[in-house]
């Protein structure tokens, strides 16, 4: 009886051991998974997990654009929204696996609010070394939905690396077309200011081609690239503010006096704004103009538009207080 009892429970313990290493793989597998995240988002406060499904339709469309199939796991993919201590997002990562010539590669992308890449880690693979370090993922910041993220074009494989090289280009792009798929909003370029075929219509419209601008200007305070589009944005800013007075304000129109020198404030300290910038870049100077100028902006909308804007949390992104 002693016997059997012993084996009794040398077999109750065995079938707690799977149990118990399961738990022990989940948890490893959690920490990993935040360590990476945090990683990624070192000022976010938390994160969200969001399990998405494609449709047949989207994942064809997605397809389509990457120019690549989608691997089983795209289909049902996992993003991670990160959120700043005042519980507003910050972004999103995704943990991707892309096919490289000598297997799979497995990395992550964020990109923030504004659909751009802001970090790419590539965690495990079978290509070179070089694929993974600073020097060759650094490029892929500040890109965007409309960026090629071809070799040749707007990426420089590493030497002797191409084919892996491309494989892991295919990480940002595939993470950006899918969250423009199932988040983001593509917005429509500018037109250029002048063209008889394109006629802003009224001061709302207006106001949205000088947004597509200004999300120019704000993402180069915030990495420090691209400065000639910062600077044709500035530019533009200046062309559209000189419409501002072909319009009637939504409230307060009897206010036309006022209306006037606000726009004529707006137009002189973009004209200045812009010179500054072309000559000097990202200096506290340019910032300080930057920041005047949002105040402006932000008096007159409060002055003139039916809908009142915050732009508290931008000016702190511009001062460099949000996540680089």
């Amino acid at each position: 009886m002693r016997v059997n009892n012993v084996m009794f429970c040398l077999i109750a313990l065995w079938g707690v051991f799977p149990f118990v290493r399961a738990n022990t793989a989940r948890a490893d597998e959690e920490a990993l998974i935040n360590s990476r995240l945090a990683s990624m988002f070192q000022k976010a406060k938390n994160f969200e997990e969001k399990h998405v499904t494609l449709s047949e339709d989207k994942a064809a469309s997605v397809e389509k654009k990457i120019g690549a199939a989608l691997l089983d796991e795209d289909r049902n993919p996992i993003f991670y929204i990160a959120y700043n201590e005042k519980k507003k997002p910050m972004g999103l990562v995704r943990f991707v696996k892309v096919k490289g010539p000598h297997g799979i590669i497995s990395g992550g992308v964020a990109l923030n609010m504004s659909g751009k890449v802001v970090k790419v880690d590539v965690y495990k693979h079978k290509e070179s070394s070089k694929i993974g370090e600073e020097a060759f993922l650094s490029q892929f910041i500040g890109k965007g939905i409309d960026d090629k993220f071809k070799l040749g074009k707007d990426i420089k494989p590493v030497e002797g690396e191409s084919e892996a090289s491309q494989a892991v280009a295919m990480i940002p792009k595939k993470t950006l077309v899918m969250s423009y798929a199932l988040f983001f909003k593509k917005k429509e370029k500018p037109k250029p200011v002048g063209d008889e075929d394109y006629k802003i219509e009224d001061l709302h419209a207006l106001m949205h081609e000088m947004h597509e601008s200004y999300i120019l200007i704000r993402e180069y305070f915030k990495t420090g690239e691209n400065q000639a589009d910062a600077v044709k944005a500035a530019n533009q800013l200046w062309e559209y503010a000189n419409l501002i007075a072909d319009f009637e304000p939504p409230k307060n129109p009897n206010n036309q006096e006022e209306y006037l020198h606000l726009q004529k404030k707006t137009q002189d300290a973009l004209l200045e704004f812009a010179e500054s910038l072309e000559k000097d870049g990202v200096t506290e100077k340019t910032r300080k103009q930057w920041q005047q100028l949002l105040d402006v902006v932000n008096q007159a909308h409060l002055r003139f538009s039916v809908e009142e804007i915050d732009l508290d949390e931008d000016l702190k992104e511009d001062n460099g207080e949000e996540e680089k």
